[in-house]
C-alpha cells in the first residue's frame, strides 16, 4: 500500500487504461535517477581533483549542475526521486575524501537548494518540457539557472562552511570563489546534458559522410587547438593566442546548433581547466586563486554569448522550417483546390505565380509579371473595375475582393474570384501584393443552367394551372367573342333593312372594340403567363397584379361557388419586380385556395386578398377557409414533391417560394383560429 501511494504521488494514474505511458514514465524517472547518481559521483569526484586547496572550494563543481540538468528534464512530481538518488553518491564521495559527517550533509542541502532553486525558477518562467532553442529559454535559464541558483545556495554553503570551521579563508572570500564555480559549472554542463537529452539524434546510418566529417575535423581541430593552448603554451605566451578556439567555437554553433555549441564549450573548459589545474597554459603565472579567477571569468563569458548564438540559429531554423511547412502546405492546398497564387515584391522588384496561376493566366513559366501584365488578362469590360478594386486596397491597406472575367490570349472567357492585399512596411509604404484567384467558370455555368431550369419549371408550372383553368378560360373569352357575333349580326340585320342610323351603327362598333378589347387583354393575359421569355424587372403595383389574375379566375371563381374579397392598400407603391413571375405567385396562390376549399360549404367559401405597407415591405395575403394546413409541420407544404391533390406535382408552393426568394422577399403560411390557412409574402418596397 505504500508503494502504492508513492507510485500514485508521482505517477497519479498508473492503474488506469494508460498504464503503458506510466511505466514508460517509471523507467524514464528509474534510469535518469541512475544517472544522476553515477553522474553526480563522477562529478564531485572531479571537482575534489580541481580544488585549490587550502580553499575547500573547487574551481569547477559539476555536481550541482549534473543535478540540475536532470531536474529540468524530469517532471516536477519526481524530483524528490532524483534528489535521493544524489544523496548516496554526496555520502560516499564526500567520505572518500575525508569530510566530516556534518560537513557532509550541510553541503548536501546546499547543493541540493541551488539545483532546485535554478529548476524551480526555470520551471516556473519557461515551462516543462525545456528546451535550449530559444532565446527567450535560455535568457531564463542564464538568470535562474546560471545565476540565482549559484548567488543565494553560495550564502548557504558559505554559511554551513563557517558553522562547521570547515577550511581556512574569509566568508565573502569563500562565497566568492563558491559562486564564479558553481556559475561555470552551471553555464558548461546544464546545457550539454539538456541539449543531448532533448534534441533529436540522427540515427548513424542517416548521417551523412560530409556531415559526419564535417563533425570529425571540427571537434579534432578544436580539441587539438584547445590542448596547444591551455596545456602547451607558457606563461610568456601572447594573450592573443586565447581567440585561437574562437572560430571552432563559432564553427560549432553557427553548423551544430545547440548541441555542437555546448559541446565545444565543454571542450574547451575541461581542458582550459585541466591546464591551470597543473600549472599550464597562459592562466598560470598568478596565484591559484587569481589563476583559477581568470579562468572562469574567461569560460564564463565565452560560453555565454556562443549559448545565445546557438539559441538564434535554432530559432532562426525553426522558424524556417516552419514556414517552408506552411509554404508547403498551402501549396499543396491551391494545387488541391486549383488556386492561383501570386505576389508582386515592388521593392526587390520580383514576382511569382504558381504552375495553376500561369496556366490560368496563360503565362510563360519564366514571363515576368506585373500588375499591368495581369490586369492585361482581365476582361476589358471588367478592367477598370477590378484596377479600381486593386486602387481603393491599396490606399486603404484593406483587402479586395472581386468576381470578374479573365479573357485568354486564345478567346476563351474563364470566371474568376479574386481576393488579394497589400503589405506594408514600418512607414505604411506598400511593399508587396499578394493575391489568390479560384477558376468559378464552371459554377457559373451551372449557375446560368440552374436558373435556366428553373425558369423552364415555372413556365410549365404556369401552363398546367392555366391547363387547370382551360374551362374557365374558354368561357371568359366565350362572353366576348359571343357579344361580337352578336352586334355583327344586328349590324348585318340593319344594313339588310337600310336602315341608315349613322348613331346605332357607332354604337355597334364601340360594342364590338369593346368586347374585342376584352377577349384580346384575356389572350395576352394567358400568352403572357405561359411564354417563354427572359426574366426583365420592372416598376409593378401589386394592386393591378392582383386585379388582373381575378379577371382571369372570374368564371372559375363563378363555377365554383367561391366569393372573392379584396382589401387593397390605397397607398401601396410599385416595387422593381417581374410581373409575369408574380402573377404566377398570386395565381397559384388563389388556385391553391380554391382547391383547398373544394369541401367547405358553399356558403362559407370565402377567399379574402389584402395588400398592406409596412416596416419597408408590402405585403400580400391570401385567406381561405379550407381545410388548413398540416397541424404537425405546417413548412411541409412548400416542400419539393409535397402534395395533398391526386394529380398534383407538388412542384408549385416550392416554385412560389423560389421567385419570392429571388425577389429578396420571404413566404410563410399558417392555419387560423376559425378555420382556413392564411398565406402571405413580403416583398422589399422601392
Amino acid at each position: 500500500m505504500a508503494q502504492e501511494a508513492i507510485s500514485s504521488f508521482w505517477m497519479p494514474g498508473w492503474r488506469t487504461p494508460g498504464k503503458t505511458l506510466s511505466i514508460q514514465l517509471n523507467r524514464k524517472v528509474r534510469w535518469t535517477a541512475l544517472f544522476v547518481f553515477i553522474g553526480y559521483y563522477l562529478g564531485a569526484k572531479l571537482g575534489f581533483a580541481l580544488t585549490f586547496h587550502p580553499h575547500p572550494v573547487s574551481v569547477l563543481w559539476p555536481p550541482n549542475a549534473i543535478l540540475l540538468g536532470a531536474l529540468l528534464l524530469t517532471p516536477s512530481r519526481a524530483w524528490w526521486i532524483l534528489i535521493l538518488s544524489a544523496l548516496p553518491a554526496h555520502w560516499l564521495v564526500q567520505l572518500q575524501s575525508q569530510v566530516p559527517p556534518g560537513m557532509i550533509f550541510c553541503w548536501f542541502i546546499s547543493n541540493s537548494c541551488e539545483a532546485l532553486i535554478g529548476a524551480g525558477c526555470v520551471r516556473y518562467f519557461a515551462g516543462y518540457p525545456f528546451y535550449l532553442n530559444r532565446l527567450r529559454d535560455v535568457a531564463i535559464f542564464c538568470s535562474c539557472g546560471v545565476l540565482l541558483g549559484p548567488f543565494l545556495s553560495s550564502f548557504l554553503d558559505c554559511g554551513f562552511v563557517a558553522l562547521n570551521h570547515w577550511g581556512s579563508g574569509s566568508y565573502w572570500e569563500i562565497w566568492r570563489i563558491r559562486f564564479s564555480s558553481n556559475v561555470l559549472a552551471t553555464l558548461t554542463i546544464a546545457p550539454l546534458i539538456v541539449a543531448w537529452v532533448t534534441e533529436k539524434t540522427t540515427p548513424w546510418d542517416r548521417i551523412s559522410w560530409r556531415r559526419f566529417l564535417e563533425g570529425t575535423c571540427l571537434l579534432t581541430g578544436l580539441v587539438l587547438i584547445s590542448f596547444l593552448l591551455f596545456n602547451g603554451a607558457t606563461e610568456e605566451a601572447d594573450s592573443a593566442l586565447l581567440y585561437a578556439p574562437l572560430a571552432f567555437l563559432l564553427w560549432a554553433a553557427v553548423r551544430f546548433g545547440t548541441r555542437g555549441a555546448t559541446t565545444a564549450i565543454a571542450a574547451v573548459a575541461f581542458l582550459a581547466i585541466w591546464g591551470v589545474a597543473h600549472g599550464h597554459g597562459p592562466f598560470s603565472e598568478n596565484s591559484a586563486e587569481t589563476n583559477a579567477l581568470y579562468v572562469q571569468l574567461f569560460l564564463i563569458f565565452m560560453s555565454a554569448p556562443l549559448l545565445f548564438l546557438s539559441a538564434l540559429i535554432e530559432e532562426r531554423s525553426g522558424v524556417e522550417e516552419a514556414l517552408r511547412e506552411h509554404e508547403a502546405r498551402i501549396y499543396l492546398a491551391a494545387e488541391t483546390a486549383n488556386l492561383a497564387l501570386w505576389t508582386i515584391d515592388f521593392e526587390r522588384r520580383k514576382s511569382w505565380m504558381n504552375d495553376k496561376g500561369r496556366d490560368l493566366f496563360c503565362f510563360a513559366p519564366d514571363e515576368p509579371l506585373s500588375r499591368e501584365t495581369v490586369l492585361e488578362r482581365v476582361h476589358p469590360e471588367d478592367r477598370y473595375r477590378v484596377d479600381d478594386a486593386i486602387e481603393a486596397a491599396r490606399g486603404g491597406s484593406e483587402t479586395f475582393e472581386i468576381e470578374y472575367r479573365l479573357l485568354r490570349p486564345d478567346g476563351e472567357t474563364r470566371w474568376l474570384i479574386a481576393r488579394g492585399r497589400y503589405l506594408c512596411n514600418e512607414r505604411s509604404e506598400s511593399i508587396e501584393l499578394i493575391g489568390v484567384a479560384i477558376d468559378v467558370t464552371a459554377q457559373v455555368k451551372a449557375n446560368l443552367e440552374l436558373r435556366l431550369q428553373r425558369e423552364e419549371m415555372a413556365r410549365l408550372s404556369r401552363m398546367a394551372v392555366m391547363g387547370e383553368l382551360t374551362a374557365s378560360l374558354a368561357h371568359e373569352l366565350n362572353q366576348p367573342l359571343t357579344a361580337i357575333v352578336s352586334n355583327a349580326a344586328a349590324g348585318r340585320r340593319c344594313l339588310g333593312r337600310r336602315l341608315n342610323d349613322p348613331s346605332m351603327f357607332e354604337e355597334i362598333f364601340q360594342d364590338i372594340s369593346a368586347d374585342a378589347q376584352r377577349a384580346g387583354a384575356v389572350i395576352h393575359g394567358i400568352y403572357g403567363l405561359v411564354r417563354k421569355n427572359e426574366t426583365s424587372r420592372r416598376a409593378v403595383n401589386l394592386n393591378d397584379l392582383i386585379c388582373d389574375v381575378l379577371r382571369l379566375l372570374h368564371s372559375d371563381l363563378i363555377a365554383r361557388a367561391t366569393a372573392i374579397e379584396t382589401e387593397l392598400a390605397p397607398d401601396i407603391e410599385a416595387i422593381q419586380a417581374d410581373p409575369i413571375h408574380l402573377q404566377q405567385v398570386i395565381l397559384n396562390l388563389i388556385v391553391n385556395a380554391l382547391e383547398a376549399m373544394h369541401q367547405t360549404p358553399t356558403n362559407n367559401r370565402r377567399i379574402l386578398v389584402s395588400t398592406a405597407v409596412s416596416d419597408g415591405f408590402v405585403e400580400v395575403k391570401v385567406r381561405d377557409h379550407g381545410v388548413g394546413l398540416p397541424r404537425k409541420d405546417p413548412e411541409k407544404v412548400f416542400a419539393h414533391f409535397f402534395t395533398t391533390k391526386p394529380s398534383g406535382m407538388g412542384m408549385g408552393l416550392a416554385i412560389v417560394r423560389s421567385i419570392v426568394e429571388a425577389h429578396g422577399g420571404d413566404l410563410g403560411a399558417r392555419n387560423v383560429d376559425d378555420g382556413g390557412a392564411l398565406f402571405f409574402f413580403r416583398l422589399p418596397r422601392g
